[in-house]
Order: C-alpha cells, then structure tokens, then sequence
C-alpha cells in the first residue's frame, strides 16, 4: 500500500512539473510573438541569403512612437495663435472709504428733547440732528444778559459824569471792566445755549442713532455717525516690486462684487511714503467719484491699474500642456503634430500669452493633445459649436 501512494505522489510530482515548463514554453513564445520577432528566422531555419525582420509596433506599424499610427490619425481641434495687444495690469482687493467720517457726539451732557432727522438720511452742513434740553442754559443767558444790560447802564451813566467831571477815573475803569465782564459772561451762555443743538459738521448720510428722545448722555457720548460719500477713498495695497509702475494721478479701474458689470473709474491720489516691513507692500489711496451714490464705504472693490499697451501672441488656454517645468504647445503641419517648448507670460480671460516658441497664425491643438507625442497622425476635426 505505501509503494502505491510513493508511486503515485511521483507521478503527481512528474506531471506537474511538465506543467510548469509547458506554461513557461507557451508564455516565452507568446511574448516573443507580441514582440513582432520572426520566430522563423531567430529559429535559423529561413532560407540562406533571407534576412530576419524585427517589428517594433502591431502589424502594419513601422517606426512610429507609442503605436499611434498603429491607432490611426488622432482627432484633435485647433485655433489661431492671434496676435493681439495687451497691457501689464496690476491687480489688487481693495476697501471703499467715506472721503470724510464722524461719530456726532455733544460737547456738553443733557437730556435729549429732541431727534432731528431720520436714519439713513442725507442732511446737509449745519443742519440740527439733536436738541438737547435748553431750560437751563436759556436761564442763564437770561441772567447773564441782564446783568450786561446793567452794566451798560452804569457804564453810559459814568461816561457822562466823567465828561463833566463829577466822577474819578477810577469808578469809570471799574465800570467800563464790569461792562466787558458782563459782555463775556452773555456770550459764553450763549455759546452754551447753542451747543445743546448738535448740528451736522458736514453734508453727508446720517447712520443710525443711538438713542432717543429722553435719554441723558453725557459729553462724548456718540449719537450717530455721519458719512461723506459723494466722494469715495479707494484703499488697496500693492507689492513693492511695482512700485516704479505708480504714481500720483494715475487711473485705476474700480469694479464690486456687490455690483457685477458695472465698472468705474478712480484717481490715484495718495501714495504712502514708507513700505509695510511686515507685508512688503505699499499702500495706496484713490479718489473716486459717487455723486450717483451707487457705492457704499466698507464694501469690498477689484482694482485694477491699467499699464502700457504691448503686442503679444495669445493662445486659448487649452493649447498649452505642462511638462514639468517647461510648457508644450502642438501644432498642426502636414496632419502631423509637432511639439513646441514655449515661454508663458500673462494670463487672461481665456489665453496665454506666448512670449517664446510660436508665431501669431499658427494651427495650436486646443483639443486632444493630452495624448499627442512629436510627430503623431492627427485629424482636425470641427470645433462644436455653442449655442
């Protein structure tokens, strides 16, 4: 029994071993057919004076890179290397500020009696915004005008017997000091009456008021804030390296995401004279006008400083493949592709400015280049058409 399994186990040991090398047999030679080398001749058995051919693609493909003749002519879409002019604009995040801003505050403390205006409402230069309560104040200008009127009296009646020499020199210098005394008192309450009227120091949109009829504030105490907004202040920031490119009156288109497609127009009017160490920037201000009210201060805005016009070659951005460091464009010549290494410039709506490696007129891929090598079968096919 156990000379049957051992002859068994052998024959089992056998047959898989010829297995093993059948398998191996059959996978050299289908490699070796894939690879596209007579096997007739690398076996020696073709005729004397025959010579053995080698193929390096699938059948029907001689000397073509990656098979792609193999794969017939590649469809591709092209477009026009155009020439064009641009301009080297800088771009920049700006903030819209109030050409002038104030939180209205009384100089003196009091009960509000009154509130003049409404929020949000344009007032002019002047105009009251809050009465304080006057009872008081308007006492003591009472008093203090009294006391003028007396000393006046006093002072014309000394004046006369001055004249006629009834009185010394002395009494009229008293009474003409006490007249001037009364005098400055009436004035100064006078003063006092009018602050209690607090008016706008400027035209501009009053915000919203912190209180209300009847509250006490004290001197300080902020009341509302009031805008100058006719004329706004764009303030942005640029890098130093441009700061050759800019300078005082210069014209920066404005734009707001608040507002889409409307753009305007501002004024360099300020520029810092120090750099910001911490950001290596430099701030800059510009003068924009809002007579149409259609902006507001504190809302995000786009700058843009417009530089000189130059001729340039643009391409669609699909046309420009990156290869590592360096960037490759197609052309079309003969329904072959051709790779070019081009130098990039600047980039917009769209394009590529080409600074190295084309002309403008060129047939560029714009579509099916991901694949394309140097020298591949292509054929252009219609661009698709957007409705």
């Amino acid at each position: 029994m156990g000379a049957a399994e051992n002859g068994e186990r052998v024959t089992m040991k056998k047959w898989l071993i010829t297995a093993i090398v059948v398998l191996a047999l059959a996978g050299m030679a289908f490699a070796i057919r894939q690879s596209g080398v007579d096997l007739v001749a690398l076996a020696g058995l073709k005729p004397s004076g025959s010579t053995a051919t080698v193929k390096t693609g699938n059948a029907g493909a001689t000397g073509q890179r990656g098979g792609s003749q193999g794969r017939g002519a590649q469809p591709v879409e092209i477009a026009k290397a155009a020439a064009t002019q641009i301009s080297d604009d800088i771009g920049a995040i700006g903030t819209l500020l109030a050409e002038e801003t104030v939180e209205i505050a009384p100089e003196t403390s009091g009960r509000v009696s009154a509130v003049l205006f409404k929020d949000g409402e344009k007032v002019e230069a002047g105009q009251p915004l809050f009465q304080l309560d006057t009872e008081l104040a308007a006492a003591d200008l009472a008093e203090a005008q009294a006391r003028l009127s007396l000393t006046e009296t006093t002072y014309r009646r000394n004046e006369t017997l001055r004249k006629s020499g009834n009185i010394a020199q002395s009494v009229f210098d008293a009474a003409a000091t006490e007249r001037e005394v009364a005098r400055a008192a009436a004035e100064s309450a006078q003063v006092r009456l009018n602050k209690l009227t607090i008016t706008a120091p400027f035209s501009g949109i009053a915000g919203f008021r912190t209180i209300s009829s009847g509250a006490y504030v004290t001197a300080g105490t902020a009341l509302v804030k009031l805008d100058k907004v006719d004329l706004l202040k764009v303030k942005f920031a640029l890098p130093e390296l441009v700061l050759a490119r800019i300078k005082l009156g210069q014209t920066i288109d404005v734009t707001a995401d608040a507002l889409p497609g409307e753009s305007f127009s501002a004024t360099i009017s300020a520029i810092d004279p120090s750099i910001d160490v911490n950001g290596r920037a430099l701030q800059v201000r510009a003068d924009l006008d809002n007579s149409q009210m259609r902006l507001r201060p504190g809302l995000l805005v786009r700058v843009t400083v417009k530089g000189n016009q130059r001729d340039a070659v643009v391409v669609p951005e699909t046309a420009v493949n990156q290869r590592g460091d360096s960037s490759v464009v197609y052309l079309v010549r003969d329904s072959k592709a051709e790779e070019k290494q081009v130098r990039t410039g600047k980039r917009q709506d769209g394009t590529v400015e080409i600074i190295e490696g084309i002309e403008a007129g060129a047939d560029v891929v714009v579509a099916g280049n991901a694949r394309l090598n140097d020298g591949a079968a292509v054929e252009v096919v219609p661009t698709p058409k957007v409705d």
